[in-house]
């Protein structure tokens, strides 16, 4: 924080000294302007000084008050199994994200992408684009893990036989100040033994 002013010091503090040398070497003045141009260097030197860390506390304490103003995303991936005809299960993942500040979304987009054997399979149009979160909403997404996967050309129970990671990725993307921001979220591995999706 403070580099950028104690780098303009010194150099104000350079310039001022190299000032006062060649005043006080200087045959064409007399002691009584020399003493009163020495004065005047060092006043200079002291307001420039004032004015350089006022204007950069100012620009700090604006900048942290446009961050304050910036919304966050928390989003965990969650399995449970949805009860059908004993002795089956069928898995369902949930997906819970929740604006947990004080600011709103007004364009948030959910990137939600399955990774198995070089493959990538973006489910991500399972949430509506460019969507308006509210300060502090929380929502959930659900649906049948297999059956979506396989939807999407994924037999998860034979990648994993085989020895293929299914993996999901997390993360969304939104405007803030005029900029693109892009944050990646939480990374789940499936866990093919308990069928669910354990972070990693």
């Amino acid at each position: 924080m403070f580099k950028v002013p104690l780098a303009i010091t010194i150099v104000l503090i350079i310039i001022a000294l190299i000032a006062f040398i060649v005043v006080i070497k200087s045959t064409n003045l007399e002691i009584i302007d020399r003493v009163t141009s020495s004065i005047a260097i060092f006043a200079c030197l002291g307001g420039g000084i004032s004015a350089t860390f006022v204007v950069c506390s100012y620009i700090h304490t604006n900048f942290a008050f446009v961050l304050s103003l910036k919304p966050s995303l928390l989003i965990q991936v969650t399995s449970v199994n949805k009860n059908s005809k004993p002795p089956s299960n069928i898995p369902i993942t949930i997906i819970h994200y929740q604006n947990t500040t004080a600011n709103e979304f007004t364009d948030l987009t959910l990137n939600i992408t399955i990774l198995v054997a070089n493959r990538e399979v973006d489910i991500s149009n399972l949430f509506r684009p460019k969507m308006f979160m509210a300060a502090h909403d929380s929502r959930n997404r659900r649906f049948e893990t297999l059956s979506l996967l396989s939807q999407q050309g994924i037999d998860v129970d034979s990648e994993t036989s085989a020895g293929n990671p299914v993996e999901l990725k997390t993360g969304y993307i939104y405007t803030f100040n005029k900029k693109i921001e892009k944050r990646n979220g939480p990374e789940y591995k499936w866990d093919a033994d308990i069928q669910c999706w354990d972070i990693y």
